[in-house]
């Protein structure tokens, strides 16, 4: 099978996506690193999406695919730029692997999707990077948040070469033609070998012993394939065996006698085809795995946003710098700009003019060859100070992104650190104890024997409150950001216990675990008063809610939980819970606090004296680093 599409695979892709042409981008997903869609409203024709993996595939499909978490970095940005834009042209960067999708809001922008080795996503404006999905710098490329954008040296297009032309790249090839027409027209060699049937030519013979009159033949062919490639409007599935052997737009005489699936178009062949193609055999991912993937997305994230950053405070002070260097010719253009706004005349006319906003006075003019932006009713001081103002706040940002790189880099290096430990555990693999519906959350049962439920990130959070928070139910919460819903399962002879139980709870699963403070404040409401639905104007974030009328407040709760082995409904469990909870129903118990040691250390010994997977203790135990205050019917050293 064939694992990315080649410049004739690309023309047919962007022939059917020239179809989307005068509809708007709805929302944009980035489900994976390599995997962006846009959802696309068409008017009369309801939603199409646009599937593009990086550096493989691209096609037009008729189902989307949400992330089900926090939209990336990459995908709010684009979001906020071009959300909502009209798609006014689509099409292929010459012959290369590289389709460009010409975008118009306010302003214009290019969406360069790279299919080339390892592939990329550019979003550009007036020739300028906004943002790239990764950066790189190559010899005659630098693909970096604003720098100029260029595409690679262009490959030799067939459709527009001359028959000298190609005659001369044959003769300057020391490998044979089928070779050849492959890599130095970009063509793939499936499609290579096709041309070199259709021309009726061996593919071994040597490029340059190829006599002009067949030369000549053979850029016919590959011209004349490319108009059937684009005039095709179909899809084919090859398959060899039994098995999917190729995708492409036309039939081809090198996949004679071999089974073919018809599709009424391409994109609907290379969707299925994708797939068709084998899984790799992985290994369920721990929990520590899929955050220590996590945490490296996030670090790359900010040393983008970190360059980003350095990039913007340095070109604005210089900026600054330059108003005052070139007083007089800054001084004239305000001058004329001002002027001509007074009288009602173009601002074309001013010398090195660009573009004028005259909704916000903006003018963008060429000063000795360096571009600005001016604001025409101020001075020079004044515009050369919006220009620093704008280095001091992205200096501040700089602070904080340098600052949560750290914290990162540090989880990382824990997160690291705890699947090493868990492999070597992993030799003494232990039997997990019966699971209930209830474990797919942080859980406890309270001392008077409700069962609690918390949340474990944004889509447990979501989950726990549409699902399972009920009438007569109640939902508790700890007094800050970054802490999980709790639902307490009702039941009679539930009294304040449980509640306060079900706030200390919220509070120790928080963020508070890890900013080692002594206590935090929580409360519980009502079912009624917890809501999705924000005030006007205002964004919710995956995971939140909004809670309206009276708060039950627990003030001063202690930060700290017990860990012991109980009895429910027959099966012996391993509990984390709050101390009264855990008191209640353990015999065999620990009760920790935020402290030095490494959480994982402990869930290592426990997993020992409870003879249960570590797995199964690393689930129940706070989000930070701990330390034993009290044991019971236990001898645990860290």
């Amino acid at each position: 099978m064939k694992e990315s599409q080649s410049s004739f695979d690309v023309m047919a892709s962007v022939k059917e996506l020239q179809a989307l042409v005068g509809g708007h981008v709805d929302k944009i997903y980035h489900p994976s690193l390599g995997h962006l869609i846009l959802a696309v409203r068409l008017p009369g024709e309801g939603k199409s999406f646009v599937h593009f993996w990086v550096g493989k595939w691209l096609h037009r499909s008729g189902k989307g695919q949400e992330s089900g978490q926090q939209p990336s970095d990459f995908a709010m940005m684009l979001r906020k730029r071009i959300a909502n834009a009209r798609i006014s042209a689509v099409r292929q960067q010459g012959f290369d692997r590289i389709a460009v999708l010409s975008l118009e809001k306010e302003e214009k922008f290019d969406l360069v999707l790279e299919l080339f080795a390892e592939g990329n996503i550019v979003l550009v404006k007036d020739g300028t990077i906004v943002q790239p999905l990764t950066s790189h710098t190559w010899k005659h490329r630098d693909i970096r948040a604003r720098k100029p954008f260029l595409f690679p040296p262009p490959v030799p297009d067939p459709n527009t070469m001359t028959e000298d032309e190609f005659l001369s790249i044959l003769r300057s090839s020391d490998t044979d033609i089928v070779r050849t027409v492959a890599t130095k027209l970009n063509t793939g060699g499936r499609y290579s070998e096709e041309i070199c049937a259709r021309a009726s030519i061996d593919k071994k013979t040597a490029s340059r012993d190829v006599p002009p009159e067949e030369s000549a033949r053979i850029l016919r062919t590959i011209k004349d394939f490319a108009k059937e490639v684009a005039a095709s409007g179909l899809g084919f599935i090859v398959f060899k065996i039994g098995k999917a052997e190729d995708v492409v737009p036309v039939r081809m005489r090198i996949y004679d006698g071999l089974d073919h699936r018809e599709f009424p178009s391409y994109s609907e062949a290379l969707e299925e085809y994708i797939g068709l193609a084998p899984k790799e055999r992985k290994a369920e991912p721990r929990e520590t795995t899929l955050e220590a993937d996590r945490l490296r997305r996030k670090l790359a994230q900010q040393e983008s946003a970190i360059q980003t950053l350095q990039d913007e405070a340095r070109e604005a002070q210089l900026r600054g710098d330059f108003l005052f260097a070139n007083y007089g010719s800054v001084s004239r253009v305000l001058a004329s700009a001002k002027d001509q706004m007074a009288e009602a005349k173009n601002m074309k006319d001013i010398p090195g003019f660009v573009e004028f906003n005259g909704r916000t006075s903006v003018l963008k003019v060429m000063v000795n060859e360096v571009p600005l932006e001016l604001d025409v009713k101020g001075s020079v001081e004044s515009n050369a100070q919006r220009y620093y103002d704008g280095a001091k706040k992205a200096r501040k940002k700089l602070e904080g992104v340098l600052t949560a790189l750290e914290v990162a880099r540090g989880e990382l290096r824990d997160a690291v650190s705890g699947l090493e430990r868990a492999d070597k555990a992993a030799k003494a693999r232990r039997e997990p104890t019966k699971r209930f519906w209830f474990e797919r959350f942080r859980w406890f049962i309270s001392s008077e024997d409700a069962v609690v439920l918390g949340g474990k990130d944004a889509k447990s959070n979501d989950m726990l409150v549409k699902k399972h928070l009920e009438a007569g139910d109640r939902y508790a919460h700890a007094d800050s950001h970054g802490a999980p819903s709790v639902v307490v399962k009702m039941r009679d002879g539930v009294t304040e216990k449980t509640l306060y139980e079900a706030c200390e709870f919220a509070v120790a699963t928080s963020k508070a675990w890890n900013a080692k403070i002594g206590s935090a404040s929580g409360y519980w409401v009502l079912p009624e008063q917890v809501s999705k639905t924000p005030q006007s104007g205002e964004y919710l974030a995956k995971g939140a809610f909004v809670i309206r009328g009276k708060r039950n407040y627990s003030e001063k709760l202690k930060i700290s939980l017990g860990v012991g082995e109980i009895e429910f409904e027959g099966s012996r469990k391993i509990m984390g819970g709050p101390e009264s909870a855990v008191r209640t129903h353990s015999k065999r118990f620990v009760i920790i606090r935020p402290g030095e040691k490494d959480r994982n250390d402990l869930a290592k010994k426990l997993a020992e004296v409870f003879d249960v997977p570590i797995e199964e203790i690393q689930s129940i135990l706070p989000p930070g680093d701990v330390d034993i205050v009290e044991q019971v019917g236990l001898s645990i050293s860290l």
